[in-house]
């Protein structure tokens, strides 16, 4: 009977209310105890994913942000990016050279 209750929506809603509840618990248990089954959190908590995933599934453009999210999470973000440098900062020397554009209109 529990199975069919979990495969209704809301005993799906429920299930990962009660599992984000639990997430939750886990991780005030690892910061107070430093529990070592437990990872540190360096991204999005587990339930945040799992309700994401719900909501990409009733609101169809979400899916798209969510994999937007995930590539953009795996391309390098450089600051200098297609663009000659105009600043070279020496660190021994303590000199920083600046360049003005050049103007060619």
């Amino acid at each position: 009977m529990a199975v069919i209750a979990f495969i209704t929506i809301p005993g799906l809603v429920i299930a990962l209310v009660a599992f984000a509840v639990l997430d939750r618990v886990g991780l005030w248990a690892h910061r107070r105890f430093h529990l070592p089954w437990r990872r540190d959190e360096v991204g999005r908590p587990v339930s945040a994913v799992a309700v994401g995933e719900l909501d990409a599934f009733f609101h169809g453009t979400h899916r798209h942000q969510q994999e937007q999210r995930r590539s953009s999470l795996m391309l390098r973000d450089e600051e200098n990016d297609c663009a000659p440098p105009r600043t070279k900062v020496d660190l021994d020397a303590g000199t920083v050279t600046l360049r003005r554009p050049s103007d060619s209109a």
